[in-house]
Order: structure tokens, then sequence, then C-alpha cells
């Protein structure tokens, strides 16, 4: 059996970590040079914005719906991931990083793969302050 982890909105959750006036507010990330909207909670998507909305022709509209922006901060997205990546192989043997913030964990000789997913998301939360989510596949 093998699972996959996957950070929940992993930048614009990296700048709830270290940003508190983003905590309890929509956050949405932008893209190099401030170009496009590349992260954002579901509070701005229920807003209506999209992945890659084009940054210059919704700036003014986010200020009205209160949602703060970010520039995105990758040396601070790589360090989390770091983090959190630790956090799964202290967890689990064999972890397979397949992107900054999904990784594919071996479970063969878990016995119990609920209660194994459901401390892996609470320590990682714990550890990191990053949400995951995840979800298991039978071995091919």
């Amino acid at each position: 059996m093998f699972g996959l982890v996957d950070c929940n909105d992993f930048y614009a959750s990296c700048e709830r970590v270290f940003r508190p006036e983003c905590r309890k507010v929509p956050v949405a990330v932008l893209s190099n040079n401030d170009g496009c909207i590349i992260a954002r909670f579901n509070e701005v998507k229920d807003l209506g914005y999209k992945l890659g909305a084009s940054y210059f022709k919704v700036r003014k509209q986010l200020a009205r719906d209160g949602v703060i922006v970010r520039s995105s901060n990758h040396a601070l997205y790589g360090n989390l991931s770091q983090r959190v990546m630790d956090c799964l192989e202290h967890l689990t043997p064999k972890v397979e990083v397949c992107s900054i913030d999904e990784a594919f964990l071996d479970l063969h000789g878990i016995r119990d793969l609920q209660n194994h997913g459901q401390e892996i998301a609470q320590t990682v939360k714990k550890w990191t302050s990053i949400p995951v989510s995840r979800s298991l596949r039978p071995k091919p």
C-alpha cells in the first residue's frame, strides 16, 4: 500500500505560519514578479478568484474583498517543505518526495492505515503548522 501526502494550499499555508496577520483572513500568493495568483485558500476560491488570474486585473477587487496578497517567497516554502518531509520520514520509513508539497509513502507493514494516516496529518500539523491531506492507493 502506498499513500500520498499533499500539503493543503501549500504556499498560502506557509504564509500563515510566519505571518500572524494572515491566519484568519483570505490569503492569495502571487507568482514571481507578482504576475498571477498561484495559491489561494478556499475563502479566496469561494470569492471566485481563479488560479492563474492576472494580478493587475483583479488587484482592486482583491483589496475590496479583504484578501491579503503576498509575493511568493520560495526560500520560506523550501524551508517548510523540508520540515514537512523530515516529519514524514520520521513517521514512515520510505518517503518519495515528488514535489515541494507532495510525497508518496511506502506503507507496507503498517497494520492500521487509517490510524497511521491520521497520525501523519496530526503530527505534520503539530510540528510544522502545515495542514495536509492524505490518500491511500493499493500497489499496482
